[in-house]
């Protein structure tokens, strides 16, 4: 069984404008709003590969509610713990030639709200893998997921890392199966400016001896990085296309990985098709179709 969290679900208003200018009124072209969070993210991709999966996570007042609706309209199968107080996130993204995001802060977690969350993730049983991925609530200690992580130690649980630097960081010590930086989140743990190939690689491999067993680094229309727990690696060129939308193409990445492992089971096919989900769905107006995502695949496997 697969299980994704995420503490901080949104609402994603998505506005398109043409030549967007600030300090006038703007008019949109198209709009439109759909329930987002990298771990929702995740679980919504897994679906269009065939492959189940389980939400858990913090809903709160009626944004919170509206996002439940959407999910039980996809018929994902969802467990959120709902929060007494505030509102779950709405976030705008704008769309103008390239893209703007104003992301909110969401509500906060009291700690009966947060045992709640535990005793759902009490559920996870050996052999599973849980995704633990995005920004904290509001107030949440940066080593939260660090804490999820001690809580499930025993569980032999295959655990997956998308989240903030900090928050990364200070888990690696209970050895994840796969962590997922991105290019910007590197920079950010090693304080490197515009990072380099070279740098890349050595950065993977200090993450590594930290206690990442595997590391997928996410560089948008550069493609992406895997240093596997064997220590062997590979870089891989983005295809071309044009980027529709580029919100949700990590965690695309993240869902295509693991549905790579149960079609191929290899990681390097895993690894091919991680980028082929991840540029299929930025070259889609929403998360991209299994079709798609098969022949960008195939075409990644023939050039390789």
């Amino acid at each position: 069984m697969i299980w994704t969290l995420t503490l901080n679900p949104s609402l994603d208003y998505l506005l398109k404008v043409e030549n967007f200018q600030t300090g006038i009124t703007n008019r949109t072209l198209d709009e439109s709003l759909f329930p987002a969070g990298k771990g929702i993210n995740v679980s919504l991709m897994l679906q269009k590969f065939g492959i189940k999966s389980k939400a858990l996570g913090f809903l709160a007042g009626f944004s919170g509610r509206e996002i439940q609706k959407h999910l039980d309209e996809m018929g994902l199968e969802c467990d959120f713990v709902f929060l007494k107080e505030g509102d779950s996130r709405i976030n705008i993204k704008i769309s103008s030639g390239n893209e703007s995001e104003i992301n909110a802060r969401g509500p906060k977690a009291n700690q009966e709200e947060i045992k709640l969350l535990f005793a759902k993730l009490n559920q996870v049983q050996r052999g599973d893998v849980l995704i633990l991925s995005g920004s904290l609530l509001r107030e949440m200690p940066f080593d939260f997921y660090a804490q999820v992580m001690l809580e499930l130690k025993d569980r032999e649980i295959e655990i997956i890392l998308d989240c903030p630097s900090k928050a990364m960081l200070s888990a690696l010590g209970m050895r994840p199966f796969l962590i997922k930086p991105n290019k910007a989140e590197l920079e950010e743990m090693f304080q490197i400016q515009d990072i380099q190939k070279e740098e890349i690689e050595q950065c993977a491999f200090k993450l590594q001896t930290m206690g990442a067993r595997n590391i997928l680094v996410s560089l948008a229309g550069n493609g992406a990085f895997l240093l596997q727990e064997n220590q062997e690696k590979m870089f891989l060129d983005a295809p071309k296309g044009e980027v529709k939308n580029s919100v949700g193409a990590g965690d695309s990445m993240v869902a295509g990985f693991l549905a790579g492992l149960s079609f191929y089971h290899s990681f390097d096919d895993a690894f091919l098709y991680a980028v082929a989900s991840g540029s299929a769905s930025a070259f889609s107006e929403s998360f991209a179709e299994k079709q798609k995502v098969d022949e960008i695949f195939n075409f990644l496997k023939e050039r390789k």
